[in-house]
């Protein structure tokens, strides 16, 4: 349940680190649909492969990587909050 648990916590950094880079890239991109689209299929797909894989067979070792995913979204979230990014203007 360790390695679960971890393993969901870099799952989650991945996840919610690719989220936090895709939307910071939103003003300098030409379709920000196509990004956000092309992010979250990406995501959700590296996501579901690792979350599979931790499991294991075992339905204790993915929810010890739920937790790691849904900790790390708080974390995520706390830390946006005390520094909002600064919106800049397509170039």
């Amino acid at each position: 349940m360790v390695v679960g648990f971890f393993g969901g916590v870099v799952l989650g950094f991945v996840f919610f680190g690719g989220l936090y880079w895709s939307v910071n890239q939103l003003p300098r991109v030409k379709y920000p649909g196509l990004l956000m689209a092309a992010s979250m299929l990406v995501r959700m797909a590296v996501l579901l492969t690792g979350l599979y894989f931790l499991m294991a067979g075992n339905i204790k070792n993915l929810l010890a990587a739920v937790v790691g995913v849904m900790l790390v979204k708080f974390v995520m979230i706390a830390r946006v909050r005390q520094n909002p990014p600064v919106p800049k203007e397509r170039e």
